[in-house]
Parts: structure tokens; C-alpha cells; sequence
């Protein structure tokens, strides 16, 4: 989760305790063109094919359609409201960073948002793991799942989501780079017995995926066995995929 989603959830209760003007039009801010409706979300435009966003402008709590760069205006305003501006500047630098050495591996071609989120979640997740923390690793292979489905690779996200699964049933923790032996033993970095659970959203966006892909169960097994059984080795989790797939199983 980004900067950006942690200050949106604070101040969207904060405007629940103040009246929220709605100015939002049934037009295109990028062509001008009149739309079947108002944009409740983030949609293409039927005409023009460019993005629209909802936001609400915190100077004066009013909901706006509005182009890709003004819900970058709106969005680094609602950081100096709720004091991130610095930690927000630090991931668009980082953003940029990541964008120019993408640029280049592609032979000069622009690579695309997802793209350079893609590479920065690489680097997250490997830190994640240097580190030991398998709780944050999770969240890393779940935003990775959420872009895969953004993309509609929905075979490569349900792998994705399954492992999320997997690794949810090992009872994932943060040990945050702690690598005392004695302490590891009392707390491990893994351990089903008490740290094991299933996330309701995911189970539900897996079977989604199963229905839209027309899936029967030993195809679901097969995938969630063969996907998971490298991992099972490589990080040597304690829950075997064949024994975490019972559990699964249940839920879809």
C-alpha cells in the first residue's frame, strides 16, 4: 500500500464530518465530450479513450471529474493536508528513478505505469525478503496479483493470488532482519499454528477468476500445487502445498 491509499482513507473519514460538494459532470475533462453518465470511478472515455478520475479537492471538500495530471495535483495536495508531501516527493522521485531505468533496458521505448510498478515491487519484494518479513512479502505478491488482473492475465493472476493464499496459511511474520537463533526459534518467521489465516477478499477474488475462466477444482489444485511447491522449497515453509490446499479447498 502507497502513501497516497493510507492519507485517502484517514481524510475520506475526515469528510464524513463535513458536507461534500458534488460538481462532477457527465464530460469528458480530457475531450470535452458529453457521457452516457457521470464517472462514479476511474473510467476510459468513450470518445477520446482517455482515462477520467474522481477526486475530491481538499481546499474547498469538492468532488471533481477530472485528467490524469490534475489527479496528480489533487492527490500531492491531499499529502501537505495530511503532512506525507515529503515521504510522497520521495516516491515519485522514485517513481522517475525507476521509469528512466526501464526506459533504457527497453531500448529507448516508454514503459508503462504498471510496468514500472511492476519493477519497483521486484525490488520491494526482494527487500521483503532479505529482511524477513514474510507478512509484508505477502502484501508485495498481492499488489503484484492486482496488477496481473488489471491486465486481465487472469491465468497468472489466480496463480498469484493462489500463493498469496499459500503463504497466507503459513501464518506469515515480520522478523524484520532478526537473526538471533534462540529468538528465531520462539518466533519464527512462519507459523501455522497461530499466525494462519485467509483473507475473505482474495478467496473471493480467486473464485471470480475460477468462474470467468470456467475452472473445475483439480485444475484449481493443479495450478495452486505446482505454483507453490517452489516455493514450499525456497523459502521452506512449513506447511506443505499439498496439506495447505486441504484448507483451501474448503473456502472454494
Amino acid at each position: 500500500m502507497g502513501i497516497l491509499d493510507l492519507f485517502r482513507s484517514k481524510t475520506n473519514t475526515d469528510n464524513q464530518q463535513r458536507e461534500t460538494k458534488d460538481e462532477r459532470k457527465a464530460e469528458c475533462p480530457n475531450c470535452h465530450k458529453a457521457l452516457s453518465k457521470i464517472p462514479g470511478a476511474k473510467t476510459k472515455c468513450q470518445h477520446c479513450g482517455e482515462f477520467m478520475f474522481v477526486r475530491t479537492r481538499p481546499k474547498d471538500n469538492t468532488s471533481v471529474v477530472v485528467t490524469k495530471a490534475e489527479a496528480d495535483k489533487i492527490d500531492e495536495e491531499w499529502t501537505i493536508v495530511a503532512g506525507t508531501h515529503d515521504i510522497f516527493v520521495a516516491e515519485k522521485e522514485e517513481f522517475a528513478k525507476e521509469k528512466e531505468i526501464l526506459r533504457k533496458r527497453f531500448g529507448g521505448k516508454e514503459p508503462s505505469d504498471n510496468d514500472i510498478r511492476w519493477g519497483l515491487l521486484n525490488k520491494q519484494i526482494i527487500e521483503n525478503a532479505k529482511n524477513g518479513d514474510w507478512g509484508l512479502y505477502r502484501n508485495t505478491r498481492f499488489q503484484m496479483a492486482e496488477i496481473l488482473r488489471g491486465e486481465m492475465k487472469l491465468k497468472e493472476a489466480l496463480r498469484t493470488y493462489l500463493e498469496v493464499c499459500y503463504l497466507d496459511l503459513n501464518g506469515p511474520r515480520n522478523i524484520g532482519g532478526m537473526n538471533d537463533p534462540e529468538l528465531l526459534k520462539e518466533f519464527p518467521p512462519f507459523n501455522p499454528k497461530e499466525s494462519a489465516f485467509l483473507a475473505p477478499g482474495v478467496i473471493d477474488l480467486i473464485k471470480r477468476i475460477v468462474l470467468k475462466l470456467k475452472l473445475g477444482k483439480d485444475e484449481i489444485k493443479q495450478i495452486f500445487v505446482e505454483h507453490n511447491s517452489r516455493s514450499e522449497k525456497s523459502l521452506r515453509l512449513p506447511l506443505s502445498a499439498e496439506k495447505a490446499w486441504q484448507s483451501l479447498e474448503k473456502e472454494i
